[in-house]
């Protein structure tokens, strides 16, 4: 069940902390975060819960303050595609903010999720007195639709599985080489429009070739880097 907290309560957990740390927020000056800080409230939300969903009203955009958010599309015949997954401190939600309308996609919680909401007229009237911050968020917009390409040109040429798998893992990993999931399998499966099953079996087909190594629990997953990616992009 959603629980909503007072702007008080969000202040006191550091709302103003979460903002001033926001990568697509930081170029916002100290007069638009303690705006952005008053009128922000706290939301928590259970694992599966939405955030918002397809068609909902624009109302307002959010921050994440801890947990994980996956934004999503979803066809008529059930098909599903996961855009990207929010990281904590990141901003989402906010299309609608910068061109109001009804939402184009869900937004759910991966697992017990806080986030911190903003509602849209506020945050328009923060974003117009920093034009950095707008770019940051038109950079992020952008991140999002070269992921789309990419998702949806995978499938027009019809890759292989495990050369897709390939490249979703070095989309995922950061620093070094060891990947750990922290969400459910079946989330990283949508976002390659394939089963959960098709998945395990392109991951084990991928560690047979010698290119990663599942670890006991199949959750933490180290990767041959350099031959991942020489795989992935032939």
């Amino acid at each position: 069940m959603t629980v909503t907290v007072s702007a008080p309560e969000a202040r006191g957990e550091h709302a103003r902390d979460v903002l001033r740390a926001c990568p697509q927020l930081r170029g916002l000056d100290v007069a638009a975060v303690e705006m952005l800080a008053a009128a922000t409230t706290t939301r928590h939300y259970a694992a599966g819960e939405p955030v918002f969903l397809e068609g909902g009203p624009g109302d307002a955009m959010f921050v994440l303050r801890r947990g994980s958010v996956v934004a999503r599309i979803s066809s008529a015949g059930g098909d599903v595609i996961d855009l990207g997954v929010a990281a904590v401190g990141d901003a989402f939600g906010y299309f609608e903010v910068l061109h109001p309308g009804p939402r184009t996609e869900d937004a759910v919680a991966v697992r017990d999720s806080v986030v911190l909401v903003i509602p849209a007229g506020v945050a328009l009237t923060a974003l117009r007195r920093c034009p950095e911050t707008l770019l940051a968020l038109a950079g992020d917009l952008i991140r999002i639709v070269r992921y789309q390409n990419r998702t949806w040109t995978g499938r027009a040429l019809r890759r292989p599985v495990t050369q897709r798998v390939a490249g979703l893992l070095l989309e995922l990993v950061a620093d070094g080489d060891v990947i750990v999931f922290d969400g459910p399998q079946t989330l990283l499966a949508q976002r390659l429009g394939i089963a959960r099953q098709t998945l395990n079996t392109a991951l084990r087909a991928l560690a047979d070739r010698g290119l990663i190594a599942i670890h006991p629990g199949g959750r933490t997953v180290t990767l041959d880097r350099r031959a991942l990616t020489a795989y992935a992009e032939r």
